[in-house]
């Protein structure tokens, strides 16, 4: 009886806790704090934050001083960090990748490029033309083909897209949304006409295949680029042979994650990825000459604000009345490879997460006076936990759609109620213009006491999901 009531004494403290304590929020030392955080995560000493390399090494040696500082529980068994391996694009090995039909044959070069992700194989395939590739409200390149029809099959697209139909598929006719239809449809590879030959094979990484992020697929990508061989692929019923060897590569990606245990039984996490571009060393330099893409918005801004957060819940921690995860990801630029390798290899049950907050790109709040929240669908408590009462001085711009190209999307996949806090996208986005002068370090500040107030707010629904 006595073990029963201290643990209903503990349990009702939990509840109580954080509800109505008013949150003691200094934003003068906060900005001064945020803004030497994203001065040295976008410097030029971290050389782009590139997963593997040196300046990525120092941006965790960073993340994981402040959580020892912050005296947060590792929460891994070795410490705070995770590995994981981050594809690269492979090094293609000329003599041994070729392309034959009837009697002819085609090596790798300028007519003939092998998609960076791709692996060796050799395939002797029949050829389904499928256009385009395009599915969209306006036409169906794929409406003679039933589902997984392309089986053992190797898809032949065309990879010019007429204007008229550019309008009328809008994003439909992406690239990657292309490669994705196909790839539902069950085919075993792909090859992309071109009549344009111009497109040069550069080391590993061809222009044709920039936009491909093929390392989640299981298949090949293949260009042709040449009138002659474009003609010859299309009129031809002979089956193709693909001979492909490649020599493997790939980086060694680190997730930082600590826990703030207050005891509670369930968790919130709190995340934003740190990596950023590097060099642009796995992207086409338009340059042409070497600049680091130094990443201050995108994302130092929001690791920057998430280690602001855990300042301030030391500065407040009867706040909340559950534990807190906060997480620095890396891998988020290469197709959010650390936040699922985390969902995946989670040390804790992960349906003991309840809710995650996502932030990235949030240092530009002068741009458009406003903070979107992405994925408010995935919930139906955050339209009252974001309710921002007027406490804060800031426009929030609710928005249910998921967008799926950030770490709150790995969560919302294995069903936890995710959101993505974003100030927009810029021109300099992805560009070595996104430097540290540009951030809105006034707007830093408003932004994070709204996520003190929303992470308060959660104490309503710590133990619960929608």
């Amino acid at each position: 009886m006595k073990y029963f009531l201290i643990s209903f004494y503990i349990a009702i403290s939990l509840c109580a806790k954080g509800q109505n304590d008013e949150i003691k929020y200094m934003s003068g030392d906060s900005k001064v704090r945020m803004m030497s955080s994203i001065q040295f995560f976008s410097s030029d000493e971290l050389s782009g934050r590139l997963p593997g390399t040196d300046g990525a090494n120092l941006a965790i040696e960073y993340i994981q001083n402040a959580f020892e500082k912050s005296n947060l529980r590792p929460l891994f068994g070795n410490g705070f960090k995770q590995s994981f391996s981050i594809p690269r694009p492979v090094e293609i090995l000329f003599k041994t990748n070729y392309l034959v039909l009837g009697s002819d044959s085609l090596k790798v070069g300028k007519e003939f490029q092998v998609a960076p992700f791709s692996s060796t194989k050799e395939i002797h395939a029949n050829t389904v033309y499928v256009k385009n590739g395009i599915k969209c409200s306006e036409f169906d390149d794929f409406q003679s083909i039933d589902f997984n029809g392309l089986k053992n099959q190797l898809a032949i697209v065309k990879l010019r897209v007429s204007r008229k139909r550019k309008r009328k598929a809008d994003k439909e006719a992406q690239i990657q949304k292309r490669l994705e239809n196909i790839i539902n449809y069950g085919a075993q590879d792909i090859i992309f006409l071109s009549r344009d030959a111009k497109n040069k094979l550069i080391g590993s990484k061809p222009p044709v295949f920039m936009s491909l992020k093929t390392s989640s697929h299981p298949i090949n990508v293949y260009s042709i680029n040449s009138s002659k061989w474009s003609r010859k692929i299309r009129k031809s019923k002979d089956p193709i042979t693909i001979k492909t060897k490649v020599s493997k590569r790939s980086s060694e990606g680190y997730n930082v994650i600590g826990v703030f245990d207050v005891g509670a039984t369930h968790s919130v996490l709190i995340g934003a990825h740190y990596d950023h571009l590097g060099k642009g060393e796995f992207l086409e330099n338009k340059r042409g000459k070497e600049e680091v893409y130094n990443g201050a918005d995108d994302n130092a801004s929001g690791v920057s604000i998430m280690l602001e957060v855990l300042h301030q819940l030391e500065l407040n921690p009867e706040m909340i009345n559950y534990n807190l995860i906060f997480a620095a990801f890396s891998g988020e630029e290469d197709g959010l490879i650390g936040s699922r390798h985390f969902i995946k290899n989670c040390p804790i049950d992960p349906q003991l997460i309840t809710h995650m907050i996502n932030l990235d790109m949030v240092g530009r709040l002068n741009l458009n006076d406003s903070l979107t929240v992405y994925a408010t669908s995935s919930s139906s408590h955050w339209d009252e936990v974001l309710n921002n009462d007027s406490r804060v001085e800031l426009n929030i711009k609710n928005i249910p759609d998921i967008f799926p190209r950030s770490d709150h999307a790995s969560f919302i996949e294995a069903g936890i109620p995710s959101i993505m806090l974003h100030t927009g996208i810029h021109k300099d986005y992805h560009t070595p213009n996104d430097d540290f002068q540009k951030i809105d370090g006034d707007g830093l500040t408003r932004i994070t006491e709204f996520i003190l107030h929303t992470l308060q707010n959660l104490n309503r629904f710590s133990n619960s999901r929608p």
